[in-house]
This record gives structure tokens, C-alpha cells and sequence, in this order.
């Protein structure tokens, strides 16, 4: 059916995406289709890509809920079979290895670290899509680990404002910037774990990111 329905239209696909790029002033944008497991390898296909734009939502979702602090989010869609225009977005969720690290990356313990790795991986596959490499990075990178304190890294968060306001159609590095900035504010001043743990973190992803290939 039309967009802005609420049912498919016999022969769609329901597939799972990431936001590539917005354009506000045109209200249209890209999604790029993700792969739905985290222990998924097949990161190697050709990258498929989705155009989208106001009309494409449901009724009760607006065009800024999807750039809303260019948070780290998936988008549920269907498109019909071999077209590259996206039918109707029918849901916006938090990405699933966003939302384990926001969770868990703070405090992370021994029992959750196999668990941790499959999601560095699969966000590094995010990255890899979203054309993120770890030079755009390296500078925030050098200095989260140099850092000798909390402090030192809630004295980056402009930073992470900076880089992502630099990439303005680049949501998946946005998207990034955002779930780093959320981790540093929920770090306390004293704590040394935090401190540690972020690093750990930062690590994984960057480790995983040259991993996965295409890195820049």
C-alpha cells in the first residue's frame, strides 16, 4: 500500500537498516542494509542501498526521529524485491550493539567479554558500511588513550561534538560520536574501572575495525 500505511504490500521485503545520510532540507535520506545476526560474516556482499524520504514513514513517525541526537539507531523497512526505494519505514530502534555497550561497557566483567567481542566485531561492521574508517578517528583515539584520569576524557567531549559536526553526512560516525559522548558522561570522576574499561572498549572497536577490512 501507499506510505504512511500500516500494512505491506504483498511481495515486500521487511529488512533491517542503518541510516546512511540525511538531507534536511530535502527531507530524503539513505539506509543501508545491515545484516541481522551479530555473528553474521557475510559483511563481505555488495553494500545495498536505500532511498527514503518523508513519505516514506508511518503515521506515527516523524522525519526529525530519525536524526534525533544522531544516536546510534536501526530502522525496520520494506522495499519491494530488486528496487532501491524504500516502501515504508515502520520502526526506529536503538542498534543492538549500542545499546550492550551503554549497558555493559562501563562495568564490563569476565562473564560478558565473549559477549563483548561479538558486538565489537558487528559494530566494526557497522562502521565498515557506514564508510568510517579509523583515521577519522585516530586523533580522539591518541588521546582517550593517553588519558590519566576521568577527567581528562569528559575534557573530550567537545571533541566528539567537533568530529561529528565536521561529518555531517555521515550518521553512522555520528551515530558513533554520540554513543562515546553518552559513555564518558555516565563515567564517574573517581573510578578507575570507567577509566579502564573505555579504553578496553575504544581498543576492540578500533582492533575490529582493521579487521573486518577497507580501512583507510
Amino acid at each position: 500500500m501507499g506510505a504512511n500505511g500500516d500494512k505491506k504490500s504483498k511481495g515486500e521485503l521487511i529488512m533491517i537498516g542503518a541510516i546512511k545520510s540525511i538531507n534536511l532540507k530535502k527531507n530524503k535520506g539513505v539506509i543501508i542494509l545491515l545484516n541481522s545476526g551479530i555473528r553474521d560474516k557475510s559483511n563481505e556482499a555488495k553494500i545495498k542501498q536505500y532511498e527514503f524520504d518523508q513519505r516514506s514513514l508511518v503515521r506515527n513517525l516523524r522525519f526529525n526521529d530519525l536524526c534525533d541526537r544522531f544516536a546510534d539507531i536501526d530502522v525496520e523497512f520494506n522495499a519491494q524485491p530488486n528496487s532501491r526505494k524504500v516502501e515504508i519505514i515502520t520502526r526506529v530502534f536503538e542498534n543492538e550493539s549500542s545499546k550492550f555497550f551503554r549497558l555493559n561497557v562501563l562495568a564490563l566483567n569476565k562473564d560478558k567479554y565473549d559477549e563483548f567481542c561479538e558486538h565489537a566485531e558487528s559494530y566494526a561492521n557497522r562502521l565498515k558500511l557506514g564508510e568510517v574508517t579509523t583515521s577519522m578517528i585516530r586523533r580522539i583515539y591518541s588521546r582517550i588513550m593517553s588519558a590519566q584520569n576521568v577527567t581528562d576524557v569528559k575534557m573530550l567531549r567537545p571533541h566528539f561534538a567537533y568530529l561529528s559536526g565536521r561529518n555531517e553526512d555521515k550518521y553512522i560516525l555520528r551515530g558513533f560520536m554520540a554513543l562515546l559522548d553518552d559513555l564518558v558522561r555516565s563515567m564517574e570522576i573517581d573510578n578507575k574501572k570507567h577509566l579502564n574499561n573505555f579504553k578496553q572498549f575504544l581498543e576492540a572497536i578500533v582492533a575490529y575495525r582493521k579487521y573486518v577490512g577497507d580501512d583507510k
